[in-house]
């Protein structure tokens, strides 16, 4: 890529990379940014805005901008140069600036607004728009907009900008600001993608850090504009102080679900993301004992599993919900576990497990003891009333003020108890949404997206380089302190939470519909952010309405989307065959796949596609109700075919497969290049098909050896092909490495 290239023009201002440039009206008050490669839709006339909460909005557009020079830049996401304009005012004015960054070797631009008050007296700052009313200048005839949500469970969806937007309410959507609701608008938390489906050519736009402000990116339909804020939540800037805002991605891209994954890249870089290296498995006790979680139930799988460690080699035993003796009493525990929760942990860990626990530490219940003994601790309404964070477990549940003191010595003596003294390696806490609500604060100067980062890096001090699992998390904020993140909404026992004839059913209601769209939709978050959590995998066949082909739909999902794997079954009660369908994902393979469909699926993605190296997995899903014939166009010269599900060999395939999957049912290939001579083609000991339990395969000339190593499940078959026939090797006993020659 050529180094950058700046010029002044008769029209103002030119900077180029040579793959974007980025122009500059001086007279207008606006910036254009333009792509060179043909069909890629355009951004111009783009003005920057900044509103008071009590006072005038300042816009850039219409008003002359006086070009203060060119900065260079060398950070995180390489070597670029900075465009600093500042909107010419009256000398009362606050002084509003635009900043452009352009980089030598990156496909995105920066754009920050900013101000800087004159005054004597503060200034209550409530909404910065680096991307104010531009215009996507765009070929397409249709395009699809990709809705993120707010928190785990709003939403994530893609939808076609000729119908409507979703509509939710918190605390599925951040409370206190949201663009104004319009015909022919769509709203998108954190990041969008703007997309013609017919090419997948379009605009990625979204802010890269959300440490300090919220933020929303939408489009209008009726005149193709786009705009982009970050919320200052009204905090006051002190005389002759600066404020900006979140640093805002643009970028205008021929392949949109790549230029996802690069705008995740580009956030966790901003935000100092930890994602861990290893891929989280374990036990969890919510989805089959509920609030009736006890400890003989907790004891008798731990059991299970200390005596079935090489079929379930899972890292950690989760005690959800139930222990407590109410929400917000967590060191105090319910009858329900006779012996406390440090012997529960000493019990996991003397099994050669690890202990983990569930805690929704940013609310209380109005029966608690925390609530009741302690009201100063809450954010409250204007009226003076306690916030309300949520209606649950038969109660009004109100919202801690996170910015008080006592609080935070609170949270921080809470959970050096639950880590340092009962000894529990994992902690997953729940509804944390509560840390972000509207409402007047102990500390009145502090953002919403800034109290919520407090409560969470109060609670990384105190349990250190422990695992914390964020859950009904706000996405944006929670990057660079949480190890995993919960992705969708609650899976559950059944396909859809409520079939209402006419209407589209919740998208954020417990359901393993809902919990699969978001985790497909959410792939780009894994391994960049954090460890996704697509939530458990239950394969039970009683207690469940869940069918044969839905749970394997579920786990292909979780399995191929490389995230935690999480099972919430009675372990005793399953049988072998539904046992081994949680085995099939040990080890995690922890590589993510891609939704090859996203912006053209009706709803949710229904091609998935991961390249294992020595073969591609493709799953292929039907959700529609009936059974369905669905197609995939497949890349380059021919391929082995092989299906998990029914062990079939579909024979060689090239350009497009076309299967029939029954309703909510899947098929899951393996895809291995035509070489010509024996070569594995299918695997039964692991949903990847050789990922993890094929180590090395060599042909000599006269014989195949294959090189195995031990996975979850040890029974099971690998299939050849040789000389234009397939076979089955059976496999038995997998308990160490072993070869095979063939």
């Amino acid at each position: 890529m050529p180094s950058l290239q700046f010029e002044e023009t008769d029209r103002g201002l030119s900077l180029t990379n040579g793959s974007l440039t980025v122009e500059v009206h001086l007279n207008k008050g606006t910036y254009d940014i333009h792509s060179a490669t043909p069909g890629v839709p355009a951004i111009t006339n783009a003005a920057a805005t900044v509103i008071l909460r009590d006072g005038p909005t300042f816009s850039t557009r219409g008003e002359d901008l006086e070009f203060v020079g060119t900065t260079d830049v060398s950070d995180t996401h390489g070597k670029g140069v900075t465009l600093l304009l500042t909107r010419e005012a009256a000398e009362t004015e606050p002084e509003v600036h635009i900043l452009i960054t352009l980089y030598e070797r990156q496909p995105f631009v920066i754009v920050h607004a900013e101000i800087q008050n004159p005054a004597a007296s503060p200034l209550r700052m409530q909404e910065f728009r680096p991307l104010d009313g531009a215009t996507l200048e765009t070929e397409a005839k249709a395009l699809r907009f990709y809705k993120h949500g707010w928190q785990s469970w709003s939403p994530t969806v893609v939808l076609d900008t000729t119908g409507v937007d979703v509509v939710t309410a918190p605390p599925v959507i951040g409370p206190g600001t949201q663009p104004e609701s319009r015909e022919g608008r769509f709203t998108s938390d954190l990041v969008t993608a703007i997309v013609d489906p017919s090419t997948n050519h379009g605009a990625v736009v979204g802010f890269t850090s959300n440490t300090d402000q919220f933020s929303h990116v939408w489009f209008d339909r009726n005149t193709s504009s786009l705009s982009a804020a970050s919320y200052a939540d009204g905090i006051e800037l002190r005389p002759r102080g600066v404020l900006s805002s979140e640093p805002l991605y643009i970028e205008l891209t021929s392949y949109a679900v790549h230029s996802l994954a690069t705008f995740g890249d580009t956030l966790a870089a901003e935000m100092d993301a930890r994602p861990p290296t290893e891929v989280t498995s374990g036990w969890c006790s919510w989805y089959y004992y509920w609030q009736g979680v006890s400890e003989p139930e907790v004891v008798a799988n731990l059991d299970y599993l200390a005596a079935n460690r090489d079929a379930l080699p899972v890292e950690y035993v989760q005690i959800d919900d139930g222990y407590q003796a109410e929400i917000g009493d967590w060191l105090t525990v319910n009858d329900k576990f006779p012996h406390g929760m440090k012997w529960l942990a000493d019990d996991i860990h003397a099994r050669g497990l690890k202990a983990g626990v569930w805690v929704a530490p940013f609310l209380a219940g109005a029966r608690s003891r925390l609530f009741q003994e302690h009201p100063a601790w809450f954010v409250k309404f204007t009226t003076g009333e306690p916030a309300i964070a949520t209606l649950n477990w038969g109660q009004l549940c109100y919202a801690l003020d996170l910015t008080h003191p006592e609080v935070a010595e609170w949270l921080e003596a809470t959970f050096r108890t639950i880590c340092d003294e009962w000894g529990y390696d994992y902690v997953k806490i729940d509804f944390i949404f509560a840390g972000a609500v509207d409402g007047v604060r102990h500390d009145p100067n502090v953002t919403r997206a800034q109290a919520y980062r407090r409560g969470v890096e109060i609670i990384r001090d105190a349990v250190g380089d422990r695992f914390i699992l964020a859950c009904g998390n706000p996405q944006g904020p929670s990057v660079g302190l949480v190890d995993g993140a919960r992705v969708g909404p609650d899976v559950a026992p059944y396909w859809l939470a409520f079939d209402r004839p006419g209407q589209r059913t919740p998208l954020s209601d417990p359901s393993a519909l809902n919990s699969i769209r978001n985790s497909i939709n959410r792939f780009w978050m894994n391994g960049r952010l954090w460890m996704n959590d697509p939530d458990c995998l239950l394969v039970r066949e009683s207690d469940t309405a869940l069918k044969l082909d839905e749970v394997r739909s579920l786990a292909t999902v979780i399995g191929m989307t490389g995230g935690m794997v999480l099972s919430s079954d009675k372990l005793p009660k399953l049988s072998l065959e539904r046992q081994n369908l949680i085995s099939l994902l040990l080890p995690v393979y922890g590589k993510t796949a891609v939704p090859l469909d996203l912006f053209q699926a009706p709803d949710v993605p229904q091609v998935l596609e991961l390249n294992c190296g020595t073969h591609r997995m493709l799953a292929l899903f039907n959700w529609s109700d009936e059974e369905a014939m669905i197609e995939e166009p497949l890349p380059g010269s021919d391929w082995h075919a092989f299906e998990l599900w029914n062990e079939e060999y579909l024979g060689v395939v090239s350009s497009l497969i076309s299967l029939r999957i029954p309703p909510h049912g899947c098929k899951l290939l393996r895809l291995t290049p035509v070489l010509g001579h024996p070569q594995v083609m299918g695997s039964t000991l692991h949903l990847l098909q050789g990922a993890m339990e094929i180590a090395g395969e060599d042909w000599d000339g006269k014989s195949l050896r294959i090189s195995l190593t031990p996975v979850a499940k040890q029974d099971g078959a690998l299939y050849i092909w040789g000389d234009g026939n397939v076979k089955r090797i059976p496999i038995e006993g997998l308990r160490e490495k072993r070869t095979l020659t063939i």
